[in-house]
């Protein structure tokens, strides 16, 4: 493995970390228990709680995703595997205790033969006969351990670009519009970063609004003013971020540059951090954040101009907040 260019990754694990935000981790467990009785060869059982994982993206975002083999794609009891248990899971809402959604999932399944096939159907009855695998559906953190001691390591080497390619996809998927890489490319060449650091970047940049998945959509999207209990809930985004990232192999780097989007020079940010905890790409990246949400348009506002941006930004420098030396480097080469 060349360091320089590559480092190890798990798509498995990657997945996982998102699974709570993509509410993913029950689809998995399903596929996972149905594929046992299916006896599936090591790699297409990892391929399939790959793919459960991320069932409900668009089938062009999914195979953007690096998969052992994406021919599994074609196989019918791969694909009805993944239909059933996305289907249950967006119907049923397994919480502790969900006796009644057990006997309704049952019936469902059970008058569905249009849909299932009669094999699936008797195979999913058959799981679903001991009372663990329904009191797994109720606990994620037992749905981890299970998912982990049935998938094989695949762990392999992959270039910094593809895993880019991949959190791009994440990134999107909470903001369509950004052209916070753009910038963060342009920059990352204007400082002459090597090829290692600027990816590393990159990726953090994808990666540092994450955490806007778990806020609800009414309160990040809204007109009105916002309460102070809906900006102190927008306000917790990069902890989950963090405690996102920290649960990915291998992204020790990347996570320390995005959990700290909101940290400002005079220690006001999510994590209390101040000037002597933030290095000069900590630095970097607060201040790309800034510049690309202002020159973004909101539902609630016009995006502002360059001009109009770095004024903003002066003031915050002016105010301790970011660092001033910065901003007049965006001044010259975002324009």
């Amino acid at each position: 493995m060349d360091k320089k260019k590559q480092m190890a990754f798990n798509l498995n694990n990657f997945l996982l970390s998102f699974s709570e935000i993509l509410d993913s981790k029950k689809t998995s467990y399903i596929a996972l228990n149905l594929a046992l009785e299916y006896s599936l060869e090591a790699k297409k059982l990892a391929d399939l709680c790959s793919y459960s994982l991320i069932a409900n993206l668009s089938k062009d975002d999914i195979k953007k995703f690096d998969f052992i083999d994406k021919a599994y794609f074609e196989d019918k009891v791969f694909q009805d595997i993944v239909k059933l248990s996305n289907d249950i899971c967006k119907r049923f809402d397994f919480h502790k205790n969900s006796i009644k959604q057990r006997v309704e999932c049952l019936e469902y399944i059970k008058n569905n033969e249009d849909i299932y096939s009669k094999d699936l159907i008797e195979k999913f009855c058959k799981i679903s006969n001991k009372l663990s695998f329904w009191l797994d559906l109720e606990n994620e953190s037992e749905i981890v351990m299970f998912i982990y001691s049935n998938l094989s390591d695949f762990t392999k080497v992959l270039d910094f670009e593809d895993i880019l390619n991949m959190t791009t996809i994440f990134h999107k998927f909470q903001n369509l519009n950004s052209k916070i890489l753009k910038y963060a490319s342009i920059i990352t060449d204007y400082f002459e970063f090597e090829h290692k650091d600027k990816q590393i970047f990159l990726i953090a940049i994808s990666l540092q609004n994450i955490g806007k998945l778990y806020i609800p959509k009414e309160i990040l999207e809204k007109i009105e003013p916002l309460t102070y209990e809906e900006k102190e809930i927008i306000k917790s985004y990069p902890y989950h971020t963090k405690r996102v990232l920290n649960s990915i192999m291998g992204f020790a780097d990347i996570c320390n540059l995005s959990f700290k989007v909101q940290e400002r020079l005079d220690g006001s940010g999510t994590f209390g951090l101040s000037a002597k905890d933030l290095s000069f790409k900590d630095r970097l990246l607060i201040s790309l954040v800034i510049y690309s949400a202002l020159r973004e348009k909101k539902d609630y506002r016009d995006s502002f101009s360059h001009k109009e941006t770095i004024e903003i930004m002066k003031n915050e420098a002016k105010n301790g907040k970011i660092d001033e030396s910065i901003v007049d480097i965006f001044d010259k080469i975002l324009e």
